[in-house]
């Protein structure tokens, strides 16, 4: 839905509704209602074409648009513009649209100031046609008089109009971020903003504490930085830091049995695993090999007594055999026999293992570079990341950080926020009341599938004193239906409705959300600090109730650092996802220095994605260095066309290996790996590779040193305990590899090409220097 200008002969006021304006500070978005007209919303009667004319003075005063002009020049502000919202389908007073008389209040803002105390230029007043009195038809419109007008700011009126063409200012607002600031048409002393209500400080740090950025942690906390370095090196399977901390001088914040602990090999396994997989990221062969191998191995230790001989025995040669290579699957072929061999009377945790056929699925993905978790985890990784979660140090170490940490795979929950009004038509409930609730339960179960551990719904219902009993009444049904997909529900009441209680609202929704308990930092605390998504339903009510819950609902998915989506409650259509991009939780509060210049430190590391991950948290000005980002990751990573014949798969992988000598050659152990892993599989299959490397020297000790690294291999070195740090290569010998490879690879064809990877990352790196440079 686009904005529409409204035809009209030349010369009145409405022609220059489509002529171009002048910039604009501030616009007001205001929608048209019953109000404006000084009729009752159940009036049937046709308001009168010279309404505005043939008003009484003494009543004029009463017009929403007049209570805000009025209000605003006694606080001494104005308004650049004015956006007009009316919908066009055609309902009560009488049978003309809305949008109609948005058209005649225009005309009356340009020409008759009597009416409204001031007189606007035609060019900034706007009407802004809605197909709908719905929120996601009122989005779009506003949207494009955002992305036209581009002001610096704008004001929201509520109290009058439809509730849901003010909220899709909101949400167009919050995509644009405009800052918006919502004026109650009663108590225009008590406009607000969000960010007034909401506390930015720390909500990055959050953010990243949650999803275990602990490079990005260690720039953001100096004082803290010796243990997130460690708590990195962990999460990329390397003891070696905490190895040599160990034997030197220690680190402050960590007794002797804490360093020793992140010394070993099995739990740092372990840690890289959960906390690749929670993130979504891509799980590589060695890691999960290690992983599957060590698991397996440990429960048929257990269980070595019970088992059947030949049961027993085929475990055993499985985990024996799980270091050959299968060319084709990798091992996974192995897996699936096994499975297919085990007696159904078998039972236990090595059979349980093994009939995980999720995770024999994901065991496959790993040998093509696919392996990502998208959705529930496997029933026995979740089990698994329960027990190891129980005895890390990941809580005590956050903890000494005055913070508290989340569970490594978080709650699996779902909040929902819903506010509850008065019943039409003096119903106190009726079947399409408990449609209605049954899909938001539906919507939300959806979503809740979705994440990595399948939790409960949490419904909270609001309402007002009013409006509580039959809050009451739906939350006796929800908890029936919801004790069918795990879930429960609650009573959020009495809730002030006065037009400057916004603030008290949300104060009091939060106190009732902080009321199910304080987080533990592990799985099973039951608080909703550790929510998974917080989900909010918009539908009509006390548009205080509604500003409120709005507030409130941003101000949680803060503290959680999750998921934020937005729904529409409809009766013809269930539930509508509103926001386009609820996801980015941070782009409201102006953070886009500090996400710019962890990024660079992530691009400076090659670490592409936890750089595009931190740019999908900023607002729209990092939109484009995102986009480009993205792109630099495809070409790094990605596998190409198939119809890319080798000369060009050379070509990529020499533009890949020149970015990584410019780039990682100082970090031995990073650049080898890199190396290899920016090659293989994505650009070269098996036997491809085989060839070239017969052919290249230099490739082929690239990969003995990458398979040498403290990431690669990490199977052998659990069977043989080897704990020990590796010493890496020199500089200067990478870097003489990484020039022959490339050489090897046709490097000294003189096309120019090879840099061209190299050329597109600073094009990057520079975008983010520019956006961080203006962080205080």
């Amino acid at each position: 839905m686009l904005l529409t200008v409204h035809k009209c002969e030349p010369g009145t006021a409405d022609a220059a509704q489509g002529a171009e304006a002048a910039p604009v500070k501030t616009v007001l978005f205001h929608p048209v209602g019953s109000g404006d007209l000084i009729f009752s919303q159940k009036s049937s009667l046709e308001v009168p074409a010279d309404f505005i004319e043939g008003l009484d003075a003494a009543r004029r005063g009463d017009r929403p648009l007049r209570k805000v002009f009025d209000g605003l020049a006694a606080a001494g502000l104005d308004v650049d513009a004015v956006v007009l919202l009316g919908t066009v389908n055609s309902h009560r007073p009488g049978v003309k649209p809305y949008a109609a008389h948005a058209h005649d209040l225009r005309r009356a803002l340009c020409h008759l100031p009597s009416a409204f105390g001031r007189q606007s230029s035609p060019v900034h007043v706007r009407v802004a046609e809605i197909a709908e009195p719905t929120i996601r038809h009122s989005v779009g419109p506003c949207r494009a008089v955002l992305a036209d007008m581009k002001p610096a700011e704008c004001l929201l009126t509520f109290g009058a109009g439809s509730f849901a063409l003010g909220v899709g200012a909101l949400m167009a607002a919050l995509e644009a971020d405009v800052p918006a600031t919502l004026v109650p048409v009663d108590d225009v002393a008590s406009a607000y903003r969000l960010t007034d209500l909401i506390d930015p400080r720390d909500r990055l740090y959050d953010w990243l504490l949650r999803h275990r950025f602990w490079d990005e942690l260690a720039e953001l906390d100096p004082d803290g930085a010796e243990i997130w370095r460690l708590l990195a090196a962990r999460q990329r399977a390397d003891t070696g830091p905490a190895v040599q901390a160990a034997q030197t001088c220690g680190v402050a914040g960590l007794t002797s049995g804490q360093l020793a602990k992140l010394a070993e090999l099995w739990p740092t396994v372990q840690a890289a695993f959960f906390e690749r997989a929670a993130r979504g990221e891509v799980i590589d062969q060695s890691l999960l090999r290690a992983w599957f191998g060590e698991q397996l191995s440990r429960r048929l230790e257990r269980e070595r007594e019970k088992l059947p001989r030949q049961t027993r025995e085929a475990i055993t040669d499985l985990v024996a055999r799980l270091t050959r290579r299968d060319v084709e699957r990798g091992t996974a072929t192995l897996i699936r026999r096994a499975r297919q061999r085990l007696p159904r009377t078998v039972t236990g945790q090595c059979a349980a293992m093994l009939r995980d056929t999720d995770l024999e699925q994901f065991y496959a993905a790993a040998a093509t570079h696919n392996a990502r978790f998208s959705g529930p985890l496997p029933a026995t990784v979740i089990e698994q990341a329960e027990a190891w979660e129980r005895g890390d140090l990941v809580p005590r170490l956050v903890s000494s950080r005055n913070r508290t940490a989340w569970p490594v795979l978080g709650s699996g929950d779902v909040l929902v926020l819903m506010g509850v009004g008065l019943p039409r038509d003096d119903r106190d409930f009726d079947r399409q009341d408990m449609e209605a609730l049954r899909k938001v339960i539906s919507w939300a179960s959806a979503c809740r599938d979705g994440l990595p551990r399948r939790g409960r719904v949490r419904l909270r219902l609001l309402a007002s004193s009013e409006s509580a009993d039959r809050a009451r009444t739906l939350a006796t049904w929800a908890r029936s239906f919801l004790s069918e997909v795990d879930g429960e529900a609650e009573v959020v009441s009495p809730l002030p409705t006065g037009p400057g209680d916004v603030d008290e609202v949300r104060a009091r929704i939060r106190t009732a959300l902080e009321a199910a308990g304080p987080p533990t930092g592990r799985s099973g605390s039951g608080s909703l600090r550790d929510v998974d998504e917080v989900i909010l339903i918009i539908n009509p009510g006390k548009p205080v109730i509604g500003h409120g819950m709005i507030a409130a609902g941003v101000e949680w998915s803060l503290t959680a650092a999750c998921i934020l989506r937005v729904g529409e409650l409809s009766r013809d259509r269930g539930v509508q996802p509103i926001l386009r991009k609820g996801g980015r939780v941070l782009r409201r509060l102006g953070a886009d220095p500090l996400v710019a210049r962890l990024a660079k430190g992530a691009l400076q590391r090659l670490d592409v994605l936890t750089a595009l991950r931190l740019l999908e948290q900023g607002s729209p000005r990092v939109d484009s260095v995102r986009e480009a980002t993205a792109r630099l990751h495809r070409h790094l990573y990605g596998d190409p066309d198939p119809a890319v014949d080798l000369a060009a798969r050379r070509t990529l992988a020499r533009q890949r290996l020149y970015l990584v000598t410019r780039v990682l050659s100082a970090e031995p152990w990073p650049a080898c790996h890199l190396a290899i892993e920016s090659l293989r599989p994505s650009l070269f299959d098996w036997q491809t590779w085989q060839h070239i490397k017969a052919t290249s020297p230099a490739l082929r000790e690239l990969e003995r040193l990458r398979n040498a690294s403290p990431y690669a291999h990490l199977l052998d070195k659990l069977r043989q305990r080897r704990d020990a740090a590796v010493l890496p290569p020199t500089k200067h010998h990478i870097a003489q590899l990484l020039a022959r490879a490339i050489a090897d690879l046709g490097g000294n064809d003189h096309t120019g090409k090879d840099d061209a990877l190299f050329l597109q990352y600073e094009r990057v790196w520079a975008e983010l220097h520019r956006l961080a440079a203006s962080l205080p």
